[in-house]
């Protein structure tokens, strides 16, 4: 039955600032049995909110933000279920799609996390997996996948893990506090000898950018966090040179764009450039306490067949 095969997940869901989105995500969570709300130190009433509308919900609060890795790493601390679904505050996923990600993480031995193929509004797809991040970019459009495949990436917003192999590889790097931690995660769970799966049957709907709301502090925290968290994925999987190459480009490159767009009067891209280079030079100056570890890249995305 599959309440029996539900008591065998356990929802995970880091919120922040997420007071707007609390009510859609109780309606997704409502058919699960087990579900942890952990909630990195929001103000704006969130934690509150989630007891409220999800009273099976256990709901952590936070002091504060200490990033998504590690309120996840937290979260998985306290779960007593073979399986976790990680699932973003603004995503949905249907109890059959569930279902199909449990029954494809038990048909391959050696998955140690799977995702399903999200979409966002209007039936636009969201890339859900790629190659690795130091891989050439493809230069062809996202195609969607016509089969169980295994990546070298698979979008964080909605993964169903296996508890064990999780803490195997010691969850989430908490040096990357928001991007890039996905990246990094399916890295190790592949060196580790674990597959990360895409199940493009399976679906989730995911509104993007819904999940904190919006402000300038928002709007200069998230590409400030993203250009960090880039440079120390290529640090700890390239290199110390590429690190600084990746610096340098970003600083020199940063103070021209930021003064065009502002003569321009183009916020959001001011803004983002003055968050990247400040990021650039913030990473500069703090690099002797960031700990490198270098990575060997693992096999490249490749066909799965199923195991017996």
């Amino acid at each position: 039955m599959l309440s029996d095969m539900f008591d065998l997940v356990t929802v995970v869901c880091v919120t922040y600032q997420s007071r707007s989105v609390v009510e859609s995500l109780a309606a997704t969570v409502r058919p699960f049995p087990h579900v942890l709300i952990i909630d990195n130190g929001s103000s704006d009433g969130t934690a509150a909110a989630a007891r409220d509308a999800m009273p099976h919900a256990r709901v952590i609060q936070r002091d504060g933000n200490g990033g998504f890795g590690k309120a996840n790493n937290e979260a998985m601390a306290q779960v007593r279920t073979p399986l976790a679904l990680l699932l973003n505050p603004d995503c949905d996923i249907k109890t059959a799609d569930l279902q199909l990600l449990i029954d494809v993480i038990g048909r391959y031995p050696s998955a140690g996390m799977v995702a399903p193929q999200s979409w966002r509004a209007h039936h636009t797809p969201q890339k859900c997996y790629r190659p690795a991040f130091y891989e050439p970019p493809l230069k062809t459009p996202y195609r969607l996948a016509d089969g169980t495949c295994s990546a070298q990436w698979l979008n964080g917003c909605c993964l169903l893990l296996r508890t064990q192999a999780f803490r195997d590889i010691g969850g989430f790097d908490e040096s990357f506090f928001l991007f890039y931690e996905d990246d990094d995660l399916c890295l190790r769970m592949r060196l580790a000898g674990f597959e990360c799966l895409l199940e493009p049957s399976a679906n989730a709907w995911h509104t993007g950018g819904a999940s904190s709301t919006p402000s300038l502090r928002v709007s200069f925290s998230k590409p400030f966090h993203y250009a960090r968290s880039r440079h120390l994925a290529i640090r700890k999987y390239q290199g110390s040179g590429a690190g600084w190459r990746y610096l340098g480009k970003l600083m020199l490159a940063a103070v021209p764009a930021a003064l065009i767009y502002g003569l321009l009067l183009r916020r959001r891209h001011f803004v983002k450039w003055v968050a990247w280079g400040s990021s650039a030079v913030a990473s500069a100056v703090t690099w002797a306490l960031t700990p490198e570890s270098a990575g060997q890249p693992p096999p490249a995305t490749e066909a799965l067949k199923p195991q017996s």
